[in-house]
């Protein structure tokens, strides 16, 4: 999150989303109040497990908010792990209709 905090403090919104199977509000709201911290105010976006990816639940929201950034951590797996279950830092590389910042 470092890497994005310029980006951050300039833009008009700023969402902190998370795709939660239980919709907990808790993990979205710590990362609000440490951006507070920093001079940027967000506002939290819980979206419940999707029926598809957790990549296309993001998307969803930055769609929604008419995001043109997203901005987020990157990780990978085994190339076996993620031909099997999937990956989301594979996912928004591949169909991410905006521009993402992906730091690890």
């Amino acid at each position: 999150m470092w890497d994005g905090l310029p980006f951050l403090k300039g833009a008009d919104a700023v969402f902190v989303a998370t795709v939660d199977r239980d919709a907990d509000r808790e993990g979205a709201a710590d990362v609000c109040e440490h951006l507070k911290r920093h001079g940027i105010a967000a506002r939290a976006v819980v979206r419940p497990e999707p029926e598809g990816s957790t990549a296309y639940a993001l998307l969803c929201v930055a769609e929604d908010e008419d995001a043109d950034l997203i901005v987020c951590g990157a990780y990978g797996h085994s190339r076996l792990r993620e031909w099997a279950f999937g990956g989301v830092t594979r996912d928004l590389l591949d169909a991410s209709p905006v521009c993402c910042l992906m730091t690890h």
